[in-house]
């Protein structure tokens, strides 16, 4: 079984559409782990109203208050009773086999962590940045994620790349669950999120595995919605957990060497 962890925080929009890609485009059987941050009651019902009318299979952990991103995903992954986790963001919409495709290098035990590509030019992993980095031919973005979706994986379905040096970026990921057994959950000092990601990357180069990006797997990413309107600010915040990251490293760095 696939486990599919979303943490939410208000934006009840975004959420419908992520929950109702999931269900149209998810291949295997799997759990939906819907953690919400203290969202509003307006903002909680439409998504259970949509919930129930879909039959959408989802188990609700919810915080009184917002914890913030890397605390409710770990409360998702304790939860989490598949093999496989792919942790996601409630602003993205996923497409086309993107679990089968994100999940098929994990059998291989020295592959760590598999993301997708995506339209958003903030992130590395937009398609053009790819094209760049690897000349891969990646079709540019256009009309619906799940035309689009469906196109890219005509021809890049079962296409992989490894990533070096780079972290994956945990708008979407997927893992293996016992990975987090192996080397821990994502580090809570990163508190509202921006850098746990690339802490954790960085742990599973540390444990000898293998990033592995899907050439052929989209996911529509809307990118830091819930930042901007919590009024987060975001240049502040990547500095300060940037900060934090760099001191973990030297911390560790340190230790080792004594």
């Amino acid at each position: 079984m696939l486990s599919i962890i979303v943490p939410t925080f208000n934006q009840a929009t975004l959420t419908i559409k992520c929950f109702d890609s999931i269900r149209q485009n998810t291949v295997a059987p799997y759990e939906l782990i819907w953690v919400d941050n203290g969202s509003r009651d307006a903002d909680l019902n439409p998504v259970f109203r949509i919930v129930e009318r879909s039959n959408i299979q989802a188990k609700l952990v919810r915080f009184r208050t917002n914890t913030g991103f890397v605390t409710a995903t770990n409360a998702g992954i304790r939860e989490a009773q598949g093999e496989h986790i792919i942790l996601l963001n409630n602003d993205t919409e996923v497409g086309y086999r993107w679990d089968e495709k994100l999940v098929k290098p994990l059998t291989d035990p020295a592959v760590g962590a598999v993301g997708p590509v995506t339209q958003s030019r903030i992130a590395w992993q937009e398609i053009g940045h790819v094209n760049a980095r690897w000349q891969t031919k990646l079709p540019t973005f256009r009309g619906s994620t799940d035309v689009f979706s469906k196109i890219l994986d005509q021809g890049f379905g079962d296409k992989y790349v490894e990533v070096e040096k780079t972290p994956l970026a945990f708008f979407c990921v997927a893992l293996r669950r016992e990975v987090f057994s192996e080397i821990g959950l994502l580090d809570e000092r990163f508190g509202p999120g921006l850098a746990d990601d690339d802490d954790f990357c960085f742990r599973l180069r540390q444990a000898g595995k293998k990033l592995i990006l899907s050439l052929g797997t989209f996911v529509f990413h809307h990118h830091r919605v819930t930042f901007r309107a919590t009024g987060v600010q975001i240049d502040s915040l990547l500095r300060m957990n940037t900060q934090k990251l760099k001191q973990k490293r030297e911390q560790e760095l340190r230790i080792t060497s004594i």
